[in-house]
């Protein structure tokens, strides 16, 4: 006869492993917004200035999710790479 066991349903255990399943998923979905985020003003930099130079690039890693937006808005006034990755 098999054992049925959720850890889900442990007294002590099943609340802290809910709080880290959900944590990771928070974590999960940000990172996949920023992954998005850049995907798209990668795609948008390339067509509006040319291809991004490693410089570039590499500036856009660092940002966070948040900057990334923002740069987005700014590509709307931008008039170089120069000034939008200033």
């Amino acid at each position: 006869m098999p054992i049925d066991l959720d850890i889900r349903d442990h007294e002590l255990l099943g609340p802290m492993f809910k709080e880290a399943r959900q944590e990771g998923r928070m974590e999960g979905r940000l990172e996949g917004r920023r992954a998005g985020g850049l995907t798209i003003l990668r795609r948008q930099i390339a067509k509006r200035f040319g291809a991004l130079p490693g410089w570039a690039g590499e500036r856009l890693d660092g940002l966070s999710a948040a900057d990334l937006e923002e740069l987005c808005e700014r590509m709307l006034d931008a008039k170089s790479l120069e000034e939008l990755l200033r």
